[in-house]
């Protein structure tokens, strides 16, 4: 194509030559960077305040560093405490359970005991009583003999006194009352003789 076909087509596209080329200018300068902000200009103030709040966080932490370390000692002594704490209780804990054992078997001796004698006392209530004269028993032949004379002298004793009770309130006459009180008084004095006698002959005490 010459130029005069350019001509033609750009016309029927409602440019012109001059107007294609120029239309490339503003891409170039599209591409273009900016120019670079100016700097920051000092601020005193600014630095003051920022110097001022390091200087205050500097202190902070160091009054914070000393509490800790006071606060830190103070929970020492106590963990310390604690722990001696700690290990009288295990040991008063071990005791307390040696003596809790020792209470449990004592309490089941004591149970045992208390239902073997609630069994003698259930025998004993279903049992006859013994009689007196069995469980009186001299150590010797001649100490049976002594007891079985005294009973008989102190028996004689107390006939003659009911005796005189009885003629006191007229249930016997007096006749009565002298006979049967001089056969009482002569077996009362022999028995009383032979008592001193069997007493003498073992060595007891005057009788």
């Amino acid at each position: 194509m010459d130029e005069d076909d350019n001509a033609a087509v750009a016309a029927s596209q409602g440019t012109t030559p001059g107007d294609a080329s120029s239309q490339h200018h503003p891409a170039h300068e599209q591409l273009s960077t900016p120019p670079p902000p100016p700097p920051v200009p000092p601020n005193p103030e600014k630095d003051i305040l920022l110097h001022e709040l390091g200087r205050v966080l500097a202190q902070a932490r160091i009054r914070s560093r000393d509490q800790d370390a006071s606060t830190l000692a103070g929970l020492q002594a106590q963990r310390s405490a604690m722990l001696d704490a700690a290990s009288r209780l295990q040991q008063d804990m071990s005791e307390v359970a040696q003596l809790s054992a020792l209470l449990t078997s004592n309490t089941n001796l004591l149970h045992e005991s208390l239902a073997a004698a609630d069994g003698v006392i259930q025998r004993g209530h279903q049992t006859r009583p013994p009689a007196i004269d069995d469980l009186l028993v001299a150590p010797t032949v001649v100490a049976g003999q002594l007891y079985d004379l005294v009973a008989e002298e102190r028996a004689l004793a107390d006939s003659v006194f009911m005796l005189g009770r009885a003629v006191e309130h007229g249930r016997i006459s007096p006749a009565v009352f002298a006979k049967m009180t001089r056969s009482l008084a002569r077996e009362w004095y022999l028995k009383k003789a032979l008592v001193r006698k069997v007493a003498r002959g073992m060595g007891l005490a005057s009788v």
